[in-house]
């Protein structure tokens, strides 16, 4: 599932396979892994992918508050 959200993302921001790899110094071959599930990506990858395609994480906490990664990363004890 993750693989489709990727391609998803990509796709939506315009960029190839090897211009998204570029971005991220990764060679296209790992985005294609990625995109058809053969590899996972971290999640520090998967934030990259998501800020240069456009988009931003979010998370509920346990009040399901609407927390995004951006303020998360401000955070320093978690």
């Amino acid at each position: 599932m993750i693989g489709m959200i990727l391609k998803n993302m990509r796709l939506t921001a315009g960029l190839s396979q090897k211009e998204l790899g570029k971005r991220l110094n990764l060679a296209d071959t790992t985005i294609s892994s990625y995109e058809r599930e053969n590899s996972q990506p971290d999640f520090d990858i998967i934030l990259k992918i998501s800020k240069i395609c456009g988009y931003e994480i979010l998370f509920k906490d346990k009040e399901n508050n609407l927390i995004s990664t951006d303020e998360l990363s401000k955070e320093k004890d978690y």
